[in-house]
């Protein structure tokens, strides 16, 4: 096999100094503009309405309350962008933030684990993925009223419950399979997934209330909104729960973007095993439209499309089933790394000293 030796070169997105300066003032404009002139701006649209509906009242007062919320929600995304963009156009931020992120997240002479790849299998992932969130979305909203499906015994429970279960198993073996590599450390960060996934499924099932019959504690019926033993619906626990689901699916997604656009250009070993696969796209998207909070709601432009079609959120089985999905994908994935690299681990370890360099996989 031939020797392959890495360099260390930084994602190109990091380079682009033009680029980001361009996004930062471009949302910092379009932030101060809805701020300050929201209201000329809200005239303005009232005035486009005007234009294309008869009668002296074209928006109700609910709708202008709605179009005055959205203005300023994306007001402050725009204030938010420019924050986060601005300093990644300046050279020195930059440098400091690639020599932070170099040692963790860089690709070195000792990674094994080959770059993803982007043919037949990734696209049918990805379009598997988009069909399941449209066939959720649709059914689990449309038939919210079927007992069997939506229940809280039904169909959709027990598929979060299995693949919180199954999630947990895989991740558990993947951070065996890790112990007697270098990236033994990781093993702990899978082995908290895993017990979390574990204490999900449990709560789903409430701890196995409704299939033995044991009463409700005194202390979480005062609390719990369906007299159940579980943590997740408690008034303050099931708003966490809610905004976890968002900011998960935000930071998932940026993780996947990252992965799909470093791929070759240099992502580690420890990396790759973290950073969740781009595939998982229409889910995730799809549970962040469902999961917005009520500050973005107004903002939330594919909600408020689906709203106008009659076919906006309903429930709360959607996010859930498109979060089993996307854990069964992601710690089956990482399972399957582990091993590739463990492999490839005992095989370096076999070679003679001088040639214990990572070699190209086939």
């Amino acid at each position: 096999m031939p020797v392959h030796r890495f360099e260390h070169p930084a994602p190109s997105i990091f380079s682009a100094s033009a680029l980001w300066t361009v996004i930062g003032l471009f949302g910092l404009l379009f932030g101060l503009v809805l701020l300050v002139f929201g209201g000329a701006v809200f005239s303005a649209v009232e005035g486009l309405a005007g234009a294309s509906i008869s009668g002296p009242n074209p928006l109700s007062q609910e709708t202008a309350g709605q179009i005055r919320d959205g203005i300023r929600s994306w007001g402050w995304a725009g204030i938010v962008a420019s924050v986060v963009t601005l300093p990644l156009g300046v050279t020195a931020f930059r440098t400091r933030l690639v020599r932070a992120i170099g040692p963790t997240a860089l690709r070195s002479r000792d990674d094994l684990l080959p770059p993803d790849g982007h043919g037949l299998r990734f696209f049918l992932t990805l379009g598997g993925v988009l069909v399941f969130a449209v066939v959720a979305h649709w059914s689990l909203r449309t038939y919210t009223e079927v007992g069997w499906l939506e229940s809280e015994d039904g169909l959709s429970e027990w598929w979060s419950v299995a693949t919180s279960l199954a999630g947990a198993a895989a991740i558990g073996a993947a951070a065996w399979t890790l112990r007697s590599t270098r990236l033994s450390p990781l093993r702990y960060f899978y082995l908290a997934l895993a017990s979390g996934l574990f204490l999900g499924a449990m709560e789903e099932i409430s701890w196995g209330q409704r299939l033995t019959g044991w009463g409700t504690p005194a202390v979480l019926q005062e609390v719990n909104v369906q007299n159940e033993t579980n943590l997740h619906n408690v008034n303050f626990i099931d708003s966490v729960v809610f905004e976890g689901l968002f900011w998960g699916s935000l930071l998932g997604l940026i993780g996947g973007f990252w992965r799909f656009t470093a791929n070759r250009r240099g992502l580690s070993d420890l990396m790759r095993l973290v950073l969740p696969s781009i595939t998982l796209a229409p889910a995730l998207l799809l549970i962040m439209v469902w999961r917005t909070g009520d500050i973005w709601r107004t903002a939330n432009i594919p909600r408020l499309v689906m709203d106008h079609f009659d076919s906006g959120p309903r429930g709360s089985e959607v996010p859930e089933a498109l979060l089993g999905l996307c854990i069964v994908l992601y710690t089956f994935n990482n399972l399957r790394q582990a091993r590739e690299v463990r492999r490839w681990s005992k095989f370096m370890a076999s070679l003679p000293a001088d040639q214990n360099l990572p070699k190209e996989t086939p």
